[in-house]
């Protein structure tokens, strides 16, 4: 998908705290946020972030990589069931990429998706052709843990400890 924040259509712009404002805009399913000085346009912070956009949205499917490890420690009986099903489709995603106001790495927001589908298929053992498997529910885990994953270059990534507006990650 081609990212063009000079032209999109803002969703939103609100102050965040006494010094920093922020745009909001929705590509897809995914959101974008830029930060700014309250003082200053939004415009000179646009044009920093679209310098860098297309290659952080390119580079989102190996952020969430990166954070898989994350959650493969906090909720082992998911992954480990979800390891051997043969169906199952990826439970988490990128919720949004935020440019921060003072030159900071920009970040990734990724969690399980809320609409991910538990239900899968687990190759039967005692099926010796393998033609059907036994369907079944993988264990839950919420959507609501979730991480911060900033970019430090292409396929560079580092968790990060930044507060996020979107989620309550407790």
């Amino acid at each position: 998908m081609l990212i063009d924040l000079l032209n999109a259509p803002l969703l939103g712009h609100w102050d965040i705290d006494g010094s920093k404002s922020q745009c909001e805009f929705q590509f897809g399913e995914r959101l974008i946020y830029v930060e700014h000085l309250k003082e200053t346009s939004h415009v000179p912070a646009l044009q920093t972030a679209q310098l860098l956009i297309q290659q952080v949205w390119d580079d989102s499917q190996h952020a969430i990589a990166f954070a898989e490890p994350w959650f493969r420690a906090k909720h082992p009986a998911f992954w480990n069931a979800w390891d051997k099903a043969t169906t199952p489709l990826h439970p988490l995603r990128m919720y949004s990429i935020s440019f921060p106001a003072r030159d900071g790495a920009p970040y990734y927001w990724i969690a399980r998706d809320p609409g991910y589908n538990f239900e899968c298929v687990i190759p039967d053992e005692h099926d010796l052709w393998q033609q059907e498997g036994l369907r079944s529910k993988l264990p839950y885990f919420p959507d609501s843990d979730a991480v911060v994953v900033s970019r430090l270059g292409e396929q560079q990534f580092a968790l990060s400890e930044l507060p996020s507006p979107y989620f309550d990650a407790t």
